[in-house]
This record gives structure tokens, C-alpha cells and sequence, in this order.
């Protein structure tokens, strides 16, 4: 019974973020994002053909739109499409019993970091509450994210590591982990390492113990194989062909700086103008300023990331009541310096790294893991103030304590009211609200035309399509092919069965043929006869307009 009481508290608050994480999963957020439906299509088509969506027999990275997705995340959401069939709670559950998860993970983590802390359990709960409560973590778990997938096997091969230092057999579960992470999302293939490489040179002494030599070689077979596996699949053309078209050398922006520097020299080609300015320094104040603005108190605290499909209106990655907390926490860290308190600042100092080496930064989902050294220090700021307030007078300590409770749930019910009444209506087409009406419209009516024109100024139309429909996969793979790459990397498909997808312009179309043509309020007109409109989520503006030539 006592072991029941003391485990109450993190088994409420996994419950709390369970319920957050899940409750209207299938609606909100409004609509299936592009990649979201990709993952939901290609299980389904695994389960259906063995293949892809073309054509590839159990890959371990997803060709996808040519980016090439790590697969591990595909994987996990096949047996739940298996089980409820083709829809937004078969893509989205597992992120978010995986992020329910990670803030049950968070809890023993705390506990073994601040293990001689006399109050830890208080502060692993105050932790993990944190978490459960974090607009960043949330909103990545209520989403099909891999990214998210990535950071649960993080935390959880780096809470193994510490358990590993008493029990050497678990020294193969954290490698496993980490490499996991790895198979799961671009980022951690440069984030794990970075905090394996920490690890190992803040503990080789504990690590190069004589009794853990038995596990430690098991792990680095383990690891050397695994290692060995991804090596090959990054080194190809798919496991390069996502940072060519997303990284920071794909930016153009530095090379013409450095040519704009050196042309305001009079003597451009002589040496010192090539020393001073260069693609190499150019890059590196690039991914400087990429890094550095991840710590920006406008990223953190205010408007978060720019991109409207990894941001809620009007809220920061962190919660605003949380600054004070956040800078007391690394004050009492540096200042106490207790237990493991040096792997938390190299977390923080790693986290941002993968992100900043592209040129889209600050970028919420690919520095998603670093949410967990952020919650960690501010928890640990929290968590010294309600123990120094535990020691004042009975009255003010009432006082402290509920002015502390009523601010958190004052900042966080502002956030869910931000989230479920106006992010479906300040970003209406962030996650390509629409297409599950459109689709079922199109099905009631398709026989009538031999010809279904559909808009693509909608991101990725045609896997929106595939998923909707539950276009068959075997037929898929034979209609389908990718366009060459853009200047970003990505392809697309602009045709199978009879669907047609680009930009409409009603003069373009064959007047011989009968075809339905969707498209959006700009391409097409209120002239003419609309046969159907399709709304966002606010039931007022217009996502499609429906005619026919």
C-alpha cells in the first residue's frame, strides 16, 4: 500500500498527460498534415503489399516525397493501422501514448540525476508535471511526429544509462535506445551521439569498471551493428538527399554574402579579402546565429517557431510563467551543483546543434528534444522555490502556494483555449484542413467525370488523396511517379488512377473532356456554377471550390 501511495502522484500526472494527449486526437489538430498521411499510407501499403508506396520492400528509410524518411516511427504505426484501419488515431496514437510516456520516463530520469536530494521525489514530480503541461511536448505528441518518437527513445536510453551504472546489464538497452532514435528522425542521428559522446566523457571512469566489461562489449556489438546499418543507409543517396535539401549549405544566402564582401575591396582576389570573408566563415556565423537564436526568450517564452503548422497564436515553446523558474533553476544548478547536474547543461548545449545546421532556425520539431534539459532546469527552479516557501510562515506559504498554482493554470488554460478555439482559425490551412470532406465529396461523384483536377497549392495533394481514398497500394506503385527534385529537395506525384494534380487555371482544361476541378478561392472564381464548397475548420472561410469544366 505504501508503494501504491508513493507512486500515486506520477501515475495521476501520466494519466493528466495521457488525457491531453489523446483527447480529441482524431480532430485536433485540424486536419492530417502531408507527412502524417505519408506514414499512414506507406503502413498501410506495408501491411497490404510488403512494399512502399513505390515499390520499396520494408525500407528503412521512406522515399516518401524523396526525403527520405527514417522508418522507425513508419513501423510503429503499421499494427495500429492493422487494428483501426486508416485513419488519423491509427497515425496519431502512437505519438502520443509515446509522449505520455516520456513524462513518465522524465520522473525516474529526475530521480536519478538528483538521487541525493533529500526532497527528489518532489521535485520528479514537479518535473514531470511540467512536461505533462508543456506547450512544446504537447503539441508534437498530438501529431504522427517522429521527432517526438525520437525524443522518448533519447530520454529513455539516457535514463537506462544511469541505471546502467549499477546494473551493467542495462548498458545494451541504452545503446539499443539511442540507436533507435537514430532509425526514428534526422535529427538524433547528430543529437544521440553528441549526448553519447557526453556521457562517456563525464562517467569513463564509472563506465571502464572491470565488472562492466561483459555488457560493455555486448553493447558495442550491439551498437557496431546497428551503427554499421545506419552508416550505409546516410552515406547513400537517401540518407543524403534530406540534408541537401534542407541544410544549412542549401541556403544560398552566405555564398552571395561572401561575394558581396569581397567585391567591396579593391583588390578582390588579393589574400586578405579571401581570409577575412569565405564560404567557410560565412557558414559558420550562419550556424552561430541558427544556434543561438534556439535561446531566444521570443522563441522560448512569446511567439515560438515561425512555421504556422509547429505553432500555437499568440504562445512561446515554454509557458510565460515559466521565465522566472527557467533562470532560477540554472542560478540554483550552477550554484548547488548537485548530483548529476552536468549532463542537464550539456543536454542544453547539444539539443539545438541539428537544427541549427539547417537553414530553416529556430525550427521547433527538429529541436523538440531540447524541451527535456528546459523542463528539467526549470523544474528544478520551481521546485527550490516551493521548498524555501515550505519554511515561511503558514499564511504566506497558503499565499505563495496558491498564487503559484492559480498563475500555471491561469498560462496553461490560456493555452489550451489558444490551441482548440483559435489555432484551427488563426492558421486555418497549417495542417490542410479540407481534404478528408473532399475526398468523400469526390468519392460520391467521380463516376460522373473521367477526370478529377485537384489544386496542389495545398503542400502534398496527392498522398491526402492516396490516404483518404485507401487507394489501393499494389495499383498505387504502378501509377505513381515522383517529379524531379525542387530546389529543396522534394519531389511530388501528379497523377494516378484518374486524378490530376498542379496549379488550375480554368482556360487550360480540355473542353472534351468532363472533369471536376477543385481549387481554392483565388483559382477559381465565384463567376461561374460552384458545385461544392469545402470549409476549414471555422466554417467560414473556404478551402476548396468544387466545379466542373
Amino acid at each position: 500500500m505504501k508503494r501504491i501511495l508513493k507512486y500515486l502522484p506520477i501515475i495521476l500526472i501520466f494519466l493528466f498527460s495521457l488525457t491531453l494527449r489523446v483527447w480529441k486526437l482524431r480532430d485536433y489538430p485540424a486536419g492530417l498534415n502531408a507527412d502524417e498521411a505519408a506514414i499512414g499510407y506507406n503502413a498501410y501499403s506495408l501491411i497490404k503489399t510488403g512494399k512502399d508506396e513505390f515499390g520499396h520492400s520494408w525500407p528503412i528509410n521512406f522515399q516518401s516525397f524523396n526525403d527520405f524518411k527514417p522508418g522507425f516511427y513508419f513501423y510503429l504505426v503499421l499494427p495500429w493501422v492493422a487494428i483501426l484501419g486508416l485513419n488519423e488515431w491509427a497515425v496519431r496514437l502512437p505519438s502520443a501514448l509515446l509522449g505520455s510516456l516520456t513524462v513518465l520516463i522524465v520522473y525516474f530520469l529526475v530521480r536519478e540525476i538528483f538521487r541525493k536530494e533529500e526532497k527528489r521525489d518532489l521535485l520528479a514530480v514537479v518535473t514531470s508535471l511540467l512536461l505533462a503541461m508543456n506547450p512544446w511536448h504537447l503539441h508534437f505528441s498530438r501529431g504522427g511526429w517522429e521527432s517526438n518518437t525520437a525524443v522518448f527513445f533519447i530520454i529513455l536510453g539516457i535514463y537506462l544509462f544511469f541505471v546502467s551504472l549499477k546494473k551493467p546489464r542495462y548498458f545494451t538497452l541504452c545503446v539499443l535506445n539511442l540507436a533507435l532514435s537514430m532509425f526514428t528522425y534526422h535529427s538524433a542521428r547528430v543529437i544521440s551521439p553528441l549526448l553519447g559522446f557526453g556521457l562517456l566523457l563525464l562517467y569513463w571512469k564509472k563506465i571502464l569498471r572491470k565488472e562492466n566489461c561483459r555488457s560493455l562489449i555486448l553493447s558495442g556489438v550491439v551498437g557496431g551493428i546497428l551503427g554499421l546499418r545506419l552508416f550505409v543507409s546516410m552515406t547513400g543517396s537517401a540518407g543524403m538527399s534530406r540534408f541537401s535539401g534542407v541544410g544549412i549549405f542549401a541556403d544560398q544566402g552566405p555564398f552571395w554574402r561572401v561575394n558581396e564582401l569581397r567585391g567591396q575591396h579593391s583588390n578582390l582576389n588579393s589574400i586578405f579579402p579571401k581570409l577575412l570573408h569565405n564560404r567557410y566563415s560565412e557558414y559558420g556565423i550562419q550556424f552561430l546565429d541558427n544556434y543561438l537564436r534556439h535561446f531566444s526568450g521570443n522563441f522560448l517564452f512569446i511567439s515560438g517557431d515561425e512555421i504556422q503548422r509547429n505553432k500555437v497564436p499568440e504562445i512561446g515553446q515554454l509557458l510565460l510563467i515559466e521565465i522566472p523558474f527557467f533562470l532560477l533553476g540554472i542560478y540554483f544548478l550552477i550554484n548547488k551543483k548537485p548530483g548529476e547536474w552536468k549532463i542537464v547543461f550539456w543536454w542544453l548545449m547539444v539539443a539545438p546543434v541539428a537544427s541549427a545546421l539547417t537553414f530553416q532556425s529556430p525550427h521547433a520539431i527538429r529541436s523538440l528534444n531540447m524541451v527535456i534539459p528546459l523542463v528539467i532546469l526549470t523544474g528544478f527552479g520551481l521546485w527550490n522555490v516551493l521548498v524555501w516557501i515550505q519554511n515561511q510562515t503558514k499564511v504566506i506559504a497558503i499565499l505563495l502556494n496558491c498564487s503559484i498554482v492559480i498563475l500555471f493554470l491561469w498560462n496553461f488554460g490560456f493555452y489550451l483555449h489558444q490551441y482548440y478555439v483559435h489555432y484551427p482559425q488563426t492558421y486555418p490551412a497549417a495542417w490542410e484542413y479540407g481534404f478528408r470532406d473532399l475526398v468523400n465529396y469526390v468519392v460520391e461523384n467521380q463516376d460522373k467525370y473521367e477526370e478529377i483536377y485537384v489544386t496542389n497549392k495545398y503542400d502534398q495533394p496527392y498522398i491526402s488523396f492516396a490516404f483518404y481514398l485507401q487507394y489501393p497500394p499494389s495499383k498505387f506503385q504502378k501509377e505513381a511517379n515522383l517529379t524531379p527534385r525542387d530546389q529543396y529537395g522534394f519531389s511530388t506525384v501528379e497523377n494516378f488512377g484518374q486524378y490530376r494534380f498542379g496549379p488550375v487555371d480554368m482556360r487550360s482544361f480540355c473542353k472534351e473532356r468532363k472533369t471536376m476541378v477543385v481549387g481554392t478561392p483565388s483559382e477559381i472564381s465565384d463567376s461561374g456554377t460552384i458545385l461544392k464548397r469545402i470549409y476549414f475548420k471555422d466554417g467560414k472561410t473556404e478551402a476548396f471550390r468544387i466545379v466542373e469544366n
